[in-house]
């Protein structure tokens, strides 16, 4: 009985220690999952948390070129106001340079007018100072006659009657 007893014993801790090994395996394995799962689980919510990441950056610098692309849709919009009104004020110039152009034109019209009336003025004063002149000239010639002719009216009334 005591070998048996030992036996049973001996069966029953073998018993034991296969239940052991069992449950060691079972619990190994167990770990083993919960490892694998949580390593998986990290590297799920790394891959997670660098995608929200670079979508969030994609985002930002989508945002910033909508914004820039806005800003300058606005400052094309500005400038071509600008361009607008730069523009009607050119056309302003030319028209009053036009103008300009036009009285110049006239005042060149007009100038020379003056000086062809002038040149004939200039002429007729010309032609006047020697006609002046010319009746001076005729006037003392009279003068001259008018004198000998007294001077021989003098003679002749001093001179006996007969």
């Amino acid at each position: 009985m005591s070998m048996e007893v030992v036996e049973r014993r001996s069966d029953k801790h073998s018993d034991k220690a296969k239940k052991k090994k069992i449950l060691k395996r079972v619990l190994m394995g167990f770990i083993i999952v919960v490892l694998i799962s949580a390593w998986l689980f990290i590297v799920k919510y790394g891959i997670d948390l660098g995608k929200e990441y670079i979508d969030d950056a994609l985002l930002a610098v989508e945002m910033r070129g909508i914004e820039s692309q806005q800003r300058l849709v606005e400052q094309n919009a500005e400038l071509n106001k600008d361009i607008e009104a730069l523009n009607g004020d050119i056309g302003k110039l030319r028209s009053e340079i036009t103008a300009l152009n036009e009285e110049i034109l006239l005042f060149s019209l007009e100038v020379r007018s003056l000086k062809s009336s002038i040149d004939i003025i200039d002429t007729s004063v010309t032609n006047s100072v020697q006609i002046q002149a010319e009746i001076g000239s005729k006037i003392q010639d009279l003068d001259n006659g008018l004198q000998e002719l007294r001077k021989s009216l003098n003679i002749l009334l001093e001179a006996p009657s007969e």
